[in-house]
């Protein structure tokens, strides 16, 4: 083991197992996964759980850091914006003797990984070998502080094993060129822009070395480059400390480099013990707001509180120019897009235990609703429909196509017709305003984004002939059923929006008369308008039977067209069951994933 060291009690993991998640040992083939489980972020600083000490591998899984908010478009013909990866602030690499560490599928169990979620932060220990057999010992921490969002740090402890080797370690910052256009790269400052948007990004970073407790000067230093050199000893401890400034600007007149340089300072007058003293204070704050108990199930105890840690990592509440993608800050999956997920699933958690965060989630889709007027008068409707992918500024940025599984090209129409969406943000309002009684939220902010939503749906649905208001050509959450007619889910959620946006008006015209007059001026909102909405409301079709106290998923679920049921490939030999559909049974989802049956056996 190595011996303690000034940096052994940040090394240490919390003692209670209840509040870690581990594994030991290194499987290449999962280090993926693994990267997005051991991942640490804190709402605008998002670090993948990857290894830091480099090694020799075919495998070996890149770390990779995001940024929220930084988007760009590096695919002009596609035109879809993604959430850019920042150059790699975590890579080390070392070298004994002369030969670098090399992976060695035998020594699996001498690597440990540890995610502290009580501290926010990922240890790890590990014992590498050379190539000749030379071991060396590391401890590791990295954390993206929640005290001081643009910060995070990497600590390292190492021992040789040996006396008498010549040592040569290199931390490094990797990937410089990373989907951004460099302005200026220095010893330990970057800067980068965009290539589609004005957002720049810069970078500032401190790092020091100790060995046995004395400062050793790097002897090669390049920009984002430092390397150290010297001769081992027997039981001899060196400690690495890399502080890193991150920070992003939005706008051309902004200088994020003067924000990195300021950020990098303040870490620095603290210390390395003082940023993580300050970062766990900061955790154990959001614990005591947020952890929910569980007595009897210590396996159910860890996976809630592995839930709620990710959940507590995953806001910012100092940002209501971002929100939460459906990978959060954990990877690159759904190109850093944000769901309806966001304020269905998890803005109930932060209504209850952070409501600030709540808040800032929200006002970004106030921020985001000249896009969705804008989808909503292009699709020639009216008010808000919600983009069902969005990123930076609330426009589409749905795919229109996708390679499916046997290669082919897959119509995607999520963009266009999964238009849930716009309800989902509407309840979100309402709820947040129920839950928190913000009432300058609900006037200056929520009362608008729920009539132009309420708006769009009274010019979404359409009275037929008979009698009832329609809503045709849409897909619902079970997105196994595209271009149905009356979604319940949909439905229901239209009519409840409408009914909430007439209840928000009644409310302003009684308690804030001007504050009504001023926005119903502004948004040209009549009395005639608001009858009209009532009667949407009163008539659009539900699904619902009486008889059955059921609701039908959409128009023809319960009773498909003949050609449909022939087309069907049933599992466990059921063949032509009418009663099916109502047992509310699902295909196996690989097998309707891949046959993309048109019928309500997937649904969910």
């Amino acid at each position: 083991m190595i011996k303690p060291g000034t940096m052994d009690r940040a090394l240490s993991p919390t003692s209670d197992p209840g509040w870690t998640i581990r594994e030991v040992g290194h499987d290449p083939l999962r280090e993926n996964s693994r990267g997005a489980r051991f991942a640490i972020s804190n709402g605008f600083l998002g670090v993948r759980g990857a290894r830091a000490i480099h090694h020799g591998g075919r495998w070996v899984a890149k770390s990779r850091t995001l940024v929220a908010g930084l988007f760009d478009t590096p695919d002009e013909a596609q035109g879809i914006p993604v959430l850019v990866a920042t150059p790699d602030w975590t890579h080390v690499r070392m070298m004994l003797q002369g030969k670098p560490l090399v992976h060695w599928p035998g020594d699996e169990s001498s690597q440990q990984r540890i995610l502290d979620m009580w501290r926010g932060a990922l240890l790890t220990e590990s014992r590498l070998l050379n190539a000749s057999a030379i071991g060396v010992r590391f401890q590791t921490l990295h954390l993206a502080s929640l005290s001081q969002r643009a910060i995070a740090l990497q600590l390292i402890q190492l021992e040789i094993e040996e006396g008498g080797v010549d040592v040569t370690l290199e931390a490094s910052f990797e990937r410089l060129d990373n989907g951004l256009l460099p302005e200026r790269v220095e010893q330990d400052l970057g800067v980068w822009h965009a290539i589609s948007s004005n957002r720049r990004l810069a970078i500032a970073a401190a790092l020091s070395l100790r060995i046995d407790g004395r400062d050793v000067p790097a002897t090669l230093c390049s920009p984002f480059r430092w390397s150290w050199t010297w001769r081992s000893r027997e039981g001899q401890i060196g400690c690495l400390e890399r502080l890193v400034a991150v920070t992003r600007s939005d706008t051309t007149d902004a200088d994020p480099a003067s924000d990195a340089r300021h950020a990098l300072g303040i870490a620095q007058e603290q210390g390395w013990s003082g940023v993580v003293a300050a970062h766990e204070a900061a955790w154990a704050s959001r614990w005591r707001r947020s952890e929910v108990v569980v007595e009897g199930d210590a396996g159910a105890q860890q996976a809630l509180r592995f839930a709620l840690y990710h959940l507590n990592g995953a806001a910012n509440p100092d940002d209501e120019r971002v929100s939460i993608s459906a990978r959060a800050l954990t990877g690159d999956d759904y190109r850093g897009h944000v769901f309806w997920d966001t304020e269905i699933y998890l803005l109930p958690f932060y209504i209850l235990t952070w409501p600030e965060a709540a808040r800032a989630l929200l006002m970004y889709r106030f921020h985001t609703l000249d896009g969705a007027r804008a989808k909503a008068a292009r699709m020639g409707w009216r008010g808000a429909l919600y983009a069902w992918e969005s990123a930076d500024n609330g426009d589409e940025t749905t795919p229109s196509h996708a390679i499916g599984p046997d290669r082919k090209v897959v119509e995607v129409k999520c963009g266009q017709q999964e238009q849930h969406i716009s309800a989902d943000v509407a309840y979100a309002v309402w709820q947040y305003w129920q839950g928190t009684g913000d009432d300058v939220f609900l006037c200056d902010v929520g009362a608008e984004i729920l009539l132009e939503t309420a708006r769009f749906w009274s010019s979404r649905a359409q009275p037929e002939a008979d009698g009832r208001c329609h809503i045709r050509g849409v897909i619902g959450p079970d997105e196994y059923h595209e271009s149905i007619d009356d979604n319940a889910f949909t439905n229901v959620m239209a009519r409840w929006n409408i009914q909430r946006a007439l209840d928000v008006a009644a409310l302003l015209r009684a308690r804030w008369p001007a504050r009504w007059t001023n926005l119903s001026g502004r948004l040209c909102l009549h009395d005639g308008e608001l009858e009209h909405w009532r009667s949407v409301a009163m008539t659009i079709t539900t699904g619902f039977d009486p008889e059955t106290g059921l609701f039908e998923e959409f128009a023809g679920y319960f009773f498909p067209r003949r050609n449909q049921t022939r087309r069907l490939c049933w599992p466990f030999g059921a063949h032509r069951c009418r009663a099916w559909p109502r047992a509310h049974a699902t295909i196996p989802s690989r097998q309707a994933g891949r046959r993309r049956c048109a019928f309500g056996v997937a649904a969910g």
